[in-house]
C-alpha cells in the first residue's frame, strides 16, 4: 500500500490519496464539476467522471 500524501483539503473531509489524479478526481465531488455530457441523443445528463458516463 502507498502513502496516502494528497490530501483533500476541503473542511471536513479528511480523505488522502495516493496519486494527485485520484485527489483531483475526488474533489470533482465537492465542486459539483461535472464535464462528461452523455452523447445519446435527446438526453441531458452530465458526470464527473468519464467512466460513470460510459456505464450510462
Amino acid at each position: 500500500t502507498g502513502k496516502r500524501k494528497y490530501k483533500c483539503s476541503f473542511d471536513g473531509c479528511g480523505k488522502a490519496f495516493t496519486t494527485s489524479g485520484h485527489l483531483a478526481r475526488h474533489q470533482r465531488i465537492h465542486t459539483g464539476e461535472k464535464n462528461f455530457s452523455c452523447l445519446f441523443p435527446g438526453c441531458s445528463s452530465r458526470f464527473s467522471r468519464q467512466d460513470n458516463m460510459m456505464q450510462h
